[in-house]
């Protein structure tokens, strides 16, 4: 109970020091556990912007928390004691890889060229074409969604597939006029989301309907689906370009990242052998 007086104790005067804007005289041990220590000036530094009661609460949680974390540490410091190297020695690498990639961040600041032009991804993915291929079926086509009683709906499903540009124009003015829903996929799009515009049955395969270049109809209780597919590319044949340009690009980033560091930590190797900064023995064996 004592000690617990003494933190409220310095925490009250803590925080009227701040409220009050006065100068702070002297830094003071505000809490203690153990060999540790919170000083006053950090619990300033957590509550400088606020005032009256938002400064004594946000100050008091931030000593309770800290009292906290404190004893927890110096708990599993003890009770952990026989593991403290294999700690130590984990956070030290996480450190020097911490530092190290600051390092290299602040290096590659105004040195690292963004700029991956469309020809160096076209030339990268036609050399390394086989190396990307699809992990699932994708398409390009279109679905027309019509009432079950149009009348004209043989008309419209002619005129669906029809070669010419006269009469696509008039299968397009037909679906506007009547307000179908006409969704069309001019990009790849995965069969599995194709499929989700149509009256699908779950477990049922579909994957007739991507062989062959007519048009295929199908319907639910209401209304028909005129179903046209311009062309497939199944799961294990090689992506095409659209579908991977930003891979590459990004494969073309890093490579690029890769070799200015390469050549960064090697710089700074060589350097520090060259002044006599490094020495290095034999191991003896």
């Amino acid at each position: 109970m004592k000690t617990t007086h003494k933190i409220i104790t310095l925490l009250t005067l803590a925080v009227a020091t701040l409220a009050g804007c006065k100068p702070l005289p002297k830094d003071k041990v505000v809490a203690s556990v153990g060999q540790s220590v919170l000083m006053l000036s950090e619990v300033k530094a957590v509550s400088a912007d606020l005032t009256g009661a938002d400064s004594a609460k946000v100050a008091q949680n931030f000593v309770d928390q800290w009292v906290r974390n404190q004893v927890k540490l110096q708990e599993a410091e003890r009770t952990l004691a026989a593991l403290m190297p294999e700690i130590d020695r984990l956070v030290e690498e996480y450190r020097t890889s911490l530092i190290g990639g600051r390092l290299e961040q602040r290096y590659l600041q105004g040195r690292m060229d963004t700029l991956i032009t469309d020809e160096m991804v076209k030339t990268y993915f036609n050399a390394h074409r086989s190396d990307f291929v699809m992990d699932r079926t994708v398409l390009k086509g279109r679905i027309v969604r019509l009432p079950d009683n149009y009348r004209q709906s043989v008309k419209l499903f002619n005129l669906m597939g029809s070669k010419g540009e006269e009469k696509q124009q008039d299968f397009l003015d037909l679906c506007m006029k009547n307000n179908f829903e006409l969704y069309t996929f001019e990009n790849w799009v995965d069969f599995n989301e194709f499929l989700s515009y149509l009256p699908v049955r779950r477990g049922k395969n579909y994957d007739y309907i991507l062989t062959g270049n007519e048009i295929r109809q199908m319907a639910d209780s209401d209304h028909k689906y005129f179903i046209q597919i311009y062309d497939v590319i199944k799961q294990g044949s090689n992506a095409p370009y659209e579908r991977v340009a930003d891979m590459v690009r990004r494969i073309l980033f890093n490579r690029r990242r890769a070799e200015l560091l390469t050549s960064y930590n090697d710089s700074l190797y060589w350097s520090a052998l060259s002044e006599g900064v490094v020495t290095i023995h034999n191991i003896d064996k």
